[in-house]
């Protein structure tokens, strides 16, 4: 699992000129602002950036570089399949302009958490169902048992027609932020946010663009959601699937953003439920516990595959943003 830390910018009118001119111009074009919208979403090279907007990868380093010029983005580096690759993470979720010199405001820590989808707690797997990974082994088949493997740990594809995948986190409680290590420890009565980020779609023989199904998403025992996967997509290959991977199967699916907030829940931005943060009780849970499901009695039982981050077309697992709010007074000598 991996941490980090995203900050909150302030901009005050008693900054530099030049500074506030960058932010102002780096934010005026509407381009960065759509790369500044994909980053959100999950860290990417720039070769990606150019490929989800259609435009030159030059183009796109240029725009990158004016963000990061800005202090917006920053660049980091992941050691994956593709070998040591630079990539372009956010380096602020928030700006605050400051009119005075002495203020109150509000700090965000995001604590992020990388899930494998194969390190599942509990599961039910009706078939069609399957395991894949990246080497090429595939776990037989239509053989629910099966999902009990240890190979199940480097999964990098899992479907099943009906059933469920759950999956635990732990959540250590401590009175105020501290590091132990590499690792930093929050206060789980400052949480304010969790929010969950996956690559699915429906489930059929082959693939099939109309292949409806109900995927309900629960969060310590409740039901945060219930959404429709459209279709079982692969009119494309998956732009991450192994050369081994059969192009006739399901390649990819879309990318769901599933946020418990302290007024309700939402889906990619739209509420969606009344759960929220407060329902979830985490102060007096020591784990996170989550559930992607499809019922046997639900409208449509379509299944779903669930990619990870050598598979489909996002390089990630499920990504895990828990938002921890600290509100400090802010004074002129505070700011870096």
């Amino acid at each position: 699992m991996s941490q980090e830390k995203s900050r909150l910018k302030l901009l005050t009118l008693y900054d530099s000129e030049e500074q506030i001119a960058k932010v102002a111009q780096a934010l005026s074009v509407k381009t960065r602002r759509d790369i500044i919208k994909i980053i959100s979403k999950a860290p990417c090279c720039i070769n990606d950036i150019a490929w989800k907007l259609n435009i030159p990868v030059s183009t796109a380093s240029f725009h990158v570089k004016t963000l990061v010029d800005a202090n917006i983005l920053r660049y980091t580096s992941s050691n994956n399949k593709r070998g040591n690759e630079k990539l372009v993470s956010l380096n602020i979720v928030m700006f605050n302009l400051l009119l005075d010199r002495d203020s109150t405001t509000v700090f965000d820590n995001v604590q992020m958490i990388s899930v494998p989808i194969g390190s599942y707690t509990s599961y039910k797997a009706e078939p069609t169902c399957g395991i894949n990974t990246p080497n090429g082994v595939l776990i037989i088949e239509d053989t629910p048992i099966m999902f009990s493997s240890p190979q199940r740990f480097e999964a990098g594809h899992i479907w099943l027609k009906c059933g469920y995948l759950e999956y635990a986190v732990p959540l250590l409680n401590y009175s105020g932020s501290r590091s132990i290590g590499t690792n930093t420890l929050y206060d789980k009565r400052a949480i304010r946010s969790v929010s969950f980020r996956f690559e699915l779609c429906s489930e059929t023989a082959m693939y099939d663009h109309d292949c409806k199904s109900n995927i309900t998403f629960s969060v310590n025992g409740l039901e945060a959601c219930t959404f429709l996967s459209t279709g079982d997509f692969g009119e494309h290959r998956g732009r991450l699937n192994p050369d081994w991977y059969p192009s006739t199967d399901s390649q990819y699916g879309l990318l769901y953003n599933i946020d418990v907030r302290y007024d309700g829940t939402y889906l990619n931005e739209k509420r969606v439920s009344e759960i929220t943060v407060d329902d979830l009780n985490l102060v007096n849970n020591d784990v996170l516990v989550f559930r992607i499901e499809v019922k046997p009695d639900a409208k449509h039982v379509g299944g779903f595959n669930l990619f990870g981050k050598t598979f489909g077309d996002y390089p990630q697992d499920i990504d895990i943003a828990i938002t921890y709010q600290n509100v400090q007074k802010v004074r002129d000598g505070d700011r870096g």
